[in-house]
């Protein structure tokens, strides 16, 4: 079956990363993609950092709280760099902070913690990533439009999957509807995937 689309606003991520919002952090400096903490060679915050915001939008449905997280890009394929809206999860090293967006270097098929890339990151530089809640559009504008499911994702739980096509655009990451008890749930679809 070839991959499919869901509409960010129809998404919400299940934050399970360790640790809560830091409530004495509010938006950095320049925003989430800001140039002298986001995507940068040395980490501006600790690892694990997360800052909740709450995202206000005209569109119906995605008005609530948004959880970002502080990470390290472990990983990537180079024919498949790391660019907005790409999903990562955990890097095989088993490091909760440590991510990658490429199947061949994950935890796991599926078994590894969700974060989205909020625009294009380099190998082994930090930066923020979305890990919870409602999409945060209001904080980071690129963060519009579809994100890709593996298979034709019903409304309900989903887990990570691997993408069939893969590649850049898409990244090679996607979401599936969750199937046995084996994988953790990390989103959740309230429209069904196109």
């Amino acid at each position: 079956m070839a991959d499919v689309t869901v509409d960010l606003d129809y998404v919400t991520l299940f934050d399970l990363f360790p640790g809560v919002p830091d409530p004495r952090l509010g938006v950095p400096k320049d925003g989430f993609t800001g140039t002298d903490h986001h995507n940068v060679a040395t980490a501006a915050y600790p690892l694990g950092t997360k800052i909740q915001v709450y995202n206000h939008s005209s569109v119906a449905g995605i008005d609530g709280p948004s959880v970002l997280v502080y990470c390290k890009l472990e990983a990537m394929d180079a024919t498949n760099a790391c660019k907005v809206k790409h999903i990562c999860t955990q890097h095989s090293d088993a490091v909760y902070y440590d991510l990658t967006n490429e199947a061949a270097t994950d935890i796991g098929s599926g078994l590894g913690l969700c974060a989205v890339a909020l625009n294009t990151m380099t190998e082994n530089y930090y930066g923020w990533f979305w890990c919870g809640g409602v999409c945060p559009e209001e904080y980071v504008p690129l963060l519009t439009g579809d994100i890709y499911c593996s298979a034709a994702a019903a409304i309900g739980g989903c887990m990570l999957a691997d993408l069939e096509t893969g590649g850049e655009a898409p990244g090679e990451l996607g979401f599936a509807t969750a199937s046995g008890d084996t994988k953790p749930v990390v989103a959740y679809l309230s429209k069904a995937a196109d």
